[in-house]
């Protein structure tokens, strides 16, 4: 008697050991489903929480300048709930842009631009606390040789290392004038 009963015991014992290790395998099988699942929820948790803007001061997003170059005051502000570090850059833009005039962007011009910071010190990146802002400045210069009377337009971008493929964008229209005429 008491060997059938110990029997029905380690029948049982062995039941429940296929029971749990049967989880363990299914686990074990979708391992890698669940690592995917659990990135891509951080992923996009992540590249949910960043918001930034960036605009120039004023709205002085359409200047004219002299050969010798002028400054935008632009703002960064880190709207997300976490600190940020921004990336600057600049690119001409002059064959997708429309001049503020209405003229044809065939005769738009390049120029440089340069980021400083109050200081009057060059700048790439730029990092935030959560709700913060800063005041900034995209130098511009004309480079030798340019015509006048002729427009360029740059976009102005800040990405954020934070959230891959976030970024805060705005658009400079410079009007190169005529400092003989004008």
């Amino acid at each position: 008697m008491r060997t059938h009963f110990n029997l029905e015991k380690a029948v049982k014992f062995v039941i429940n050991c296929k029971f749990i290790f049967s989880f363990k395998n299914i686990f074990k099988k979708n391992l890698l489903a669940l690592l995917f699942l659990l990135i891509t929820t951080i992923s996009l948790a992540q590249s949910g929480s960043c918001s930034a803007t960036l605009i120039v001061e004023n709205n002085g997003n359409i200047r004219s300048t002299p050969l010798d170059g002028t400054y935008y005051s632009m703002i960064l502000t880190n709207n997300s709930s976490s600190a940020d570090t921004f990336v600057l850059s600049s690119k001409n833009i002059n064959a997708s842009c429309s001049n503020t005039d209405g003229s044809s962007t065939s005769g738009n011009v390049l120029i440089n631009t340069d980021f400083i910071n109050s200081e009057r010190d060059s700048l790439s990146e730029i990092t935030l606390s959560a709700g913060q802002s800063v005041n900034f400045y995209v130098h511009v210069t004309v480079p030798a040789g340019t015509s006048a009377q002729k427009w360029s337009c740059n976009q102005i971008t800040a990405t954020s290392t934070n959230c891959s493929g976030y970024n805060a964008v705005t658009v400079l229209h410079t009007y190169i004038i005529n400092p003989v005429n004008d």
